[in-house]
């Protein structure tokens, strides 16, 4: 709840700033993707407000994948962790059955077994 407030308290005025922001500057703005300033179809009139925003989308896209593409060991190397776990419980789940399955016939053994003969008797658990 103390988040979803702070959240509030920080992201409604940062909102109000930017839609101030984009109203105060609707005004047309040149922009030329040519360097040399030699092509002119390299040159676009827009609002400067769209110009930014597409700039911090952009930026923000870019910098999602760079850190995507930067974690991504990390999460290989969970992938890895998480199905050697998985295995590792099968082989202790097949392990309790094995054992399960031998101390019941290591039981079966023992009662066919003559009542005073302790040979074939399931040793007691430490």
């Amino acid at each position: 709840m103390v988040s979803r407030i702070l959240s509030f308290l920080i992201l409604v005025p940062l909102a109000i700033l930017l839609i101030v922001f984009c109203v105060s500057n609707r005004g047309p703005v040149t922009v030329s993707l040519d360097p040399l300033g030699t092509l002119p179809q390299f040159t676009y009139s827009m609002p400067l407000f769209i110009l930014l925003m597409g700039a911090v989308i952009v930026g923000l896209l870019l910098g999602g994948l760079g850190t995507w593409f930067t974690q991504a060991h990390y999460r290989r190397k969970a992938w890895k962790r998480r199905n050697e776990i998985e295995r590792l419980k099968r082989d202790a789940d097949e392990a309790r059955e094995r054992v399960r399955v031998l101390s019941e016939e290591r039981a079966k053994a023992a009662s066919i077994a003559a009542p005073g003969s302790t040979a074939l008797a399931a040793p007691r658990a430490a």
